[in-house]
């Protein structure tokens, strides 16, 4: 039998030694980048919450349940139609053939206009 000659490569063993000057440049590497890491994980997750805290205090008052009130109109007086948008509530109410539109604001449902419809005025235009 013929004597195999040593190579001059450590082996495994030798080469995973936690001694050696190279693992343990490694090994300080790996900490840096993980602390990096962890620390900008860190700054966009406290910057999220950031966000949602700030959108939560600045957001507008939800509602506040129900409002409670009364439009005055006079006996015999009908309510032909209601109509709500942008903040407010309109109520029609013919009252002895006049017409008289109510402007409610929709939070406090207090009047806060009234315009009468009267017939006899400038005809408008027809439309094309």
């Amino acid at each position: 039998m013929t004597a195999q000659p040593r190579s001059q490569s450590p082996s495994l063993d030798e080469i995973a030694d936690d001694d050696d000057p190279r693992i343990q440049q490694v090994y300080r590497r790996l900490r840096v980048l993980t602390l990096i890491g962890a620390l900008t994980m860190g700054v966009g997750f406290m910057a999220v919450m950031s966000v949602i805290a700030y959108r939560l205090v600045k957001s507008s008052p939800g509602a506040q349940g129900p409002v409670a009130g009364h439009l005055s109109i006079t006996p015999g007086a009908k309510v032909l139609s209601t109509a709500a948008g942008d903040g407010k509530l309109l109520v029609t109410v013919e009252d002895g053939g006049r017409i008289v539109i109510h402007v409610l604001d929709a939070a406090t449902l207090k009047e806060t206009g009234r315009l009468d419809v009267a017939p006899g005025g400038p005809a408008a235009a027809p439309m094309r």
